[in-house]
């Protein structure tokens, strides 16, 4: 039920964004629901069904849970948020007081807003009938509520409560060992914890408090691949949501497609590849060609390359954010419920992401890496919750250590959270925000695939405020966007 919950909502947004473009009017929506229904029941059908049973009190806590870290990172702007939310809040603001659909006339030729909307969708569309502010906390529902019913599904991966506590306490605080990166690079500790070296793996409550679009589909993937890896659902569950996750983190999508290629690959060695686990994966997949398509309008300008890191900072790297974890589970966990083949499949993705780029940012390795960065931390966990077995204890109180010391990550965003001012409104445009676009948010409206380019779009012109944000905004990132300045500077800003 969860898995079908999971698919409805992620083939919601491939409809909203059919709207968005101009492909169907509204009326036509429900039609299109009937459409991709049969991918939806598919998908629900396609799970095995497990003894336990969230109670009540499991959803309440999961559900509070899920709100407090939303709340925090700064979503409905009643506490700081991360500067990323700059530009995010002038998306949805866009999404939300321009007619669908749009381009932005402010450059040469007319811009296309070609990103991963999937996050704005649904809480733009309830902005359009109830203001822009109702917008902002629809999203912090609509996330909140996804965020739980992963924690569900995650609860079906640990056998008692006091399992289930200790695997979200590990979930929730995991993080390389940022601090001594930090200290070594002689950098504040409450300056953002994860820029001391060039290639970033990002904490999961950062990712949250950040990147939710990212983290959320990263975790999906994640979780969808250990429930089908200990036979709780069926390969069709754990394939058939992945191509929807493109519209909110193609980034996350690259993340998982080794371990969908190694589910795939181990059932077809089994022989248990059947009709049923073909057909959710065949429809969801078709279900998402329009946004498949629209992602990759424009995209060749991205460019990308080999990462610029060099042998040194790469070992120190590696070996402060994932060394001690994942030695640790292959002298004592490869024999696990997960198994050893998961985690050489973790551990060959971590290892490899640095080294690739994608655009001029360090993007790819930072998004990529969260599914098995969150494969890595329940691994973590499967072990710990469990007693210590003679002769092993090194190696589990050197992923203890490990832990403690990365828990400073998430301890700092949430003091952030709490010292820094809240989150003011963003009252400009995407354009106003970042004068001059990236290619990775914007694109020629011409460079769209004629299959699903706007025939008629509105064009904006946008009439920015000279202030974008209605209050101070601190920015402890290295990455700064400014106050906008006025159009007629913007060639001195660029």
């Amino acid at each position: 039920m969860l898995v079908a919950i999971l698919c409805f909502a992620l083939g919601l947004d491939q409809l909203l964004l059919w709207l968005f473009l101009g492909l169907v009017p509204l009326w036509g929506l429900p039609v299109i629901a009937l459409m991709a229904a049969p991918a939806f029941l598919l998908a629900r059908h396609a799970g095995i069904d497990a003894e336990y049973r969230p109670g009540a009190k499991t959803v309440l806590v999961c559900g509070s849970v899920a709100a407090i870290i939303f709340l925090l990172g700064g979503e409905g702007r009643l506490f700081y948020a991360h500067t990323d939310w700059q530009v995010r809040a002038a998306v949805l603001r866009d999404l939300t007081i321009y007619p669908w659909p749009f381009v932005y006339d402010v450059r040469s030729t007319p811009d296309l807003l070609r990103a991963p909307l999937g996050m704005y969708l649904a809480p733009a569309l309830i902005g359009k009938e109830s203001g822009y502010h109702a917008a902002e906390w629809a999203l912090f529902v609509q996330n909140s509520a996804l965020l739980a019913v992963l924690f569900l599904l995650g609860s079906h991966l640990f056998e008692d409560a006091r399992s289930r506590k200790i695997a979200l306490a590990i979930f929730l605080g995991f993080s390389g060992m940022d601090i001594v990166g930090q200290l070594m690079a002689g950098q504040s500790l409450l300056a953002t914890s994860e820029r001391w070296n060039v290639a970033i793996f990002t904490a999961h409550l950062t990712q949250a408090f950040a990147v939710p679009q990212h983290g959320l589909a990263g975790w999906v993937g994640a979780l969808l691949f250990l429930l089908w890896r200990t036979g709780k659902i069926s390969l069709a569950a754990f394939l058939a949501p992945i191509p929807l996750l493109a519209l909110w983190s193609p980034f996350a999508v690259m993340g998982i497609a080794p371990f969908a290629a190694f589910g795939a690959i181990a059932a077809l060695m089994r022989g248990q590849v059947r009709p049923r686990d073909i057909g959710p994966p065949a429809l969801t997949l078709a279900l998402s060609t329009p946004s498949l398509l629209y992602l990759a309008s424009g995209s060749g300008a991205v460019g990308g390359g080999s990462a610029a890191i060099d042998l040194s900072q790469y070992l120190i790297f590696e070996l402060i954010e994932v060394g001690p974890y994942l030695v640790g589970l292959w002298f004592i966990g490869r024999h696990g419920r997960f198994g050893g083949t998961t985690i050489a499949v973790t551990a060959i993705v971590l290892l490899v992401a640095p080294f690739i780029q994608v655009g001029t940012s360090n993007d790819f390795v930072m998004r990529a890496s969260i599914p098995a960065l969150a494969i890595l931390s329940l691994s973590v966990a499967d072990v710990l919750v469990k007693p210590a077995v003679p002769g092993r204890e090194l190696w589990r109180n050197i992923m203890i250590g490990a832990l403690l010391l990365g828990a400073a990550t998430p301890a700092f965003d949430v003091v952030r959270a709490v010292i820094y001012p809240r989150a003011p409104e963003v009252v400009c445009s995407y354009f106003g925000v970042v004068p001059g676009g990236f290619d990775t948010y914007v694109t020629p409206w011409s460079h769209a695939n004629r299959l699903i380019a706007p025939q008629t779009p509105a064009k904006i012109k946008p009439y920015d405020p000279a202030r974008c944000w209605t209050g101070k905004w601190p920015n402890p990132l290295y990455r700064d966007f400014p106050e906008r300045v006025a159009p007629e500077d913007w060639d001195d800003r660029i």
